[in-house]
């Protein structure tokens, strides 16, 4: 009798063992996946902005969304859409190097939040053509849109820039 306690004890002292030896291992596991999925998240959020400053990285992702019909707002796409086009439209000249015309519209916008102001109406090259932000509460007069692209021709300081137009909000501006 004595020996089968012996034994039921070293068979349970065994299973001790084996229990806290997988409770480490499976502590070992757990951290391992936060720390992938923590490194997976920063990655994510920190993919290449080198040179770019605060309010950036957000507008970023969002002129991506520019083309989300899937249309390209490269010249050989838009020649081709003009020459199926049989009735004339109502809008500018094309006066970016890109070809893109706008229907005239007279308003003024600001920015959802911060939003990019280009020098061309792509995001193809881009930090190169961001020429300064809009932000919330400042105000530019949008002279044109572009439906098709998504983009708006604005005016501002004096400079003629573009930005997706998802980004903007009409407001009412008092002329004096």
């Amino acid at each position: 009798m004595r020996r089968n306690y012996e034994e039921e004890r070293a068979s349970a002292l065994e299973e001790e063992k084996i229990n806290s030896i997988q409770a480490v291992i499976g502590i070992v596991v757990l951290l391992l996946v936060v720390v992938i999925f923590c490194f997976a998240v920063w990655r994510i959020t920190h993919a290449d902005h080198s040179g770019t400053t605060t309010g950036q990285n957000a507008e970023n992702t969002q002129d991506s969304i520019a083309d989300w019909d899937g249309q390209s707002t490269t010249p050989e796409t838009v020649e081709s859409t003009e020459e199926e086009s049989t009735e004339p439209e109502e809008s500018s000249e094309p006066e970016n190097a890109l070809g893109m015309t706008f229907e005239p519209v007279e308003e003024y916008v600001t920015a959802k939040d911060v939003t990019n102001l280009r020098s061309e109406p792509s995001t193809d090259q881009g930090q190169l053509t961001v020429v300064t932000q809009l932000s919330n509460g400042q105000n530019a007069r949008r002279t044109g849109i572009n439906a098709d692209t998504g983009w708006s021709r604005l005016e501002y300081n004096g400079q003629v820039v573009y930005a997706v137009s998802q980004y903007l909000l009409p407001v009412e501006v008092e002329i004096e």
